[in-house]
């Protein structure tokens, strides 16, 4: 709303401006250089100055296709490193967690759950968050999910550190190429994750 407001002033500041620099510079007469610059005021202005300007979203709700060549890289990474995930998670000293792909109301969702245990080719685990869609019953409960369909995972420790987490430094990547510089409420968060930097080296 701060964001229109401001807009819409600057827009209707810019009147008396451009009428007087169509009229007296490009030597327009009084109907004409109104209509130029009412166009350009209110039509043109604004789009310009709503492209600039962009609302930056949360990274948590940043909008990803998993098929972008960022995400795929870092879920590539997070799969490579599966076996030292599940030592971790079979050792029983960390907090662990995993991002996988879900179905819910026809929508793939992918979403965080907390692991508790690997069995036969599956990691059990609960829902560390709720999905944008309906949830079914059956996720009140805890659910096997293949170890091949694991995007990517965490293990974190008593002090907040963690291993893992690459497609939360690919989106941050992402945020980063299509909004600018990451807030720094988000680059701190990275902190705490020991397998990568932020800002990334390379």
């Amino acid at each position: 709303m701060f964001r229109l407001i401001v807009i819409g002033i600057v827009s209707l500041a810019s009147l008396f401006p451009l009428y007087s620099f169509t009229t007296q510079q490009l030597g327009l007469n009084d109907d004409l250089g109104a209509v130029v610059s009412l166009a350009i005021g209110w039509i043109i202005l604004p789009i310009v100055l709503l492209k600039l300007w962009k609302l930056k979203p949360d990274l948590e709700a940043l909008p990803v296709d998993i098929d972008d060549p960022t995400m795929q890289e870092h879920i590539a990474i997070a799969k490579s490193k599966l076996d030292f995930f599940l030592e971790g998670l079979a050792a029983g000293k960390l907090e662990a967690y995993i991002k996988f792909p879900y179905e819910f109301d026809g929508v793939i969702e992918h979403i965080w759950g907390v692991a508790h245990a690997e069995n036969d080719g599956y990691v059990v685990t609960s829902l560390a968050s709720e999905p944008v869609g309906e949830m079914d019953e059956e996720l009140l409960e805890r659910i096997k999910i293949k170890i091949g369909d694991i995007e990517d995972w965490m293990l974190t420790d008593s002090k907040g550190i963690s291993r893992g987490g690459y497609t939360i430094l690919a989106m941050a990547k992402i945020y980063e190429k299509e909004y600018g510089k990451l807030p720094k409420r988000y680059a701190q968060d990275l902190e705490r994750f020991s397998d990568f930097s932020w800002p990334p080296s390379i």
